[in-house]
């Protein structure tokens, strides 16, 4: 009898550590299943967000019924509009890879500082007579100064070259983008030639346009995308680099208990029919009441054992 009690109480204690193992997989499961369903939720979203937005730039062409003059202006109006989205990416595409600099200038300094640490300094001790004696000897200082009898350099003159060839390399730099972005921009915008096309030639140049236009614009829309997702990296690289410089430091955040249920509840709302409970399979343990000596009032034992039936009751329990 002896060896069954711990035997049973060991398989008790499996089965137990048993479903709770099941249990939680089962809400891992559950979790992981509900959070690959809100991922593809979330960019069937961003697809409509996206088309929305394209075709509100881009609407379908009305071709029906157009003279030839009122397609040679339709080709024009798309022509500069391509003209204007086109230069439009190429502008977002500039700040993405200035971004992207940023990203890994940023990332190499995290490297840096974590690699990196502060020396410690020692703290110079300095009495109040060698404070004023520094402060009164004036004319020491001025007999130990090896520069005055130097040759002085005009460095306000130095400055200004400076800044004046810095301010002639920004210009020319400045000038050499514009020159290569008007040649990018031509290369993929070429100029109309309408001079002798037919009706069905304007037609099909119009739906030429229109297709670059809807093409291009998906690229800006992207671009755009991916600019903001930079921005976001950058913020947090940013506060990363403040963290570990010691300039900011995040507030220690308190651990909230949350139960299985109330995680089931949050994710998937009013579909849970299931409670899980990790304390079903768990042994119960009663305590037991302590007795507690019933308190009497003590003048009534008084009155009972006063006069001469109490000392009768005092003999008879002596005898």
């Amino acid at each position: 009898m002896s060896q069954s009690q711990p035997s049973t109480s060991a398989n008790g204690s499996a089965q137990a550590h048993c479903q709770q193992t099941q249990n939680v997989s089962r809400i891992w499961e559950k979790l992981l299943k509900k959070a690959a369903s809100m991922l593809v939720a979330e960019n069937a979203e961003k697809e409509l967000e996206k088309e929305r937005v394209v075709n509100e730039t881009v609407p379908p062409l009305k071709l029906s019924g157009l003279s030839v003059q009122e397609l040679q202006e339709l080709c024009k109006d798309l022509h500069q509009k391509l003209d204007v989205v086109d230069e439009t990416r190429y502008d977002i595409q500039v700040k993405v890879t200035k971004n992207e600099i940023e990203i890994v200038s940023l990332k190499q300094k995290i490297i840096e500082l974590k690699g990196m640490k502060k020396p410690s300094l020692k703290r110079v001790k300095k009495t109040t007579d060698d404070m004023l004696g520094a402060c009164k000897d004036a004319s020491k200082l001025k007999k130990a100064d090896f520069k005055a009898n130097l040759k002085t350099v005009k460095k306000e003159d130095d400055k200004t070259k400076l800044l004046k060839t810095a301010a002639e390399l920004l210009e020319k730099t400045k000038e050499e983008r514009s020159l290569q972005k008007e040649v990018t921009l031509t290369e993929k915008v070429p100029p109309l030639q309408l001079s002798g096309l037919s009706v069905q030639d304007l037609q099909a140049l119009c739906k030429e346009l229109h297709r670059k236009i809807d093409v291009v614009d998906e690229e800006r829309y992207d671009i755009e995308a991916k600019v903001a997702k930079n921005v976001k990296e950058i913020e947090d690289l940013n506060q990363k680099v403040f963290e570990l410089k010691g300039k900011m430091k995040r507030p220690a955040l308190r651990r909230v208990k949350i139960s299985a249920d109330a995680m089931l509840g949050a994710l998937l709302g009013s579909k849970v029919k299931e409670s899980v409970d990790f304390k079903a399979n768990l042994k119960t343990v009663k305590k037991e009441e302590e007795k507690k000596e019933e308190v009497t009032d003590w003048r009534k034992n008084v009155e009972a054992m006063s006069g001469m039936e109490g000392r009768k009751k005092l003999f008879n329990a002596n005898q």
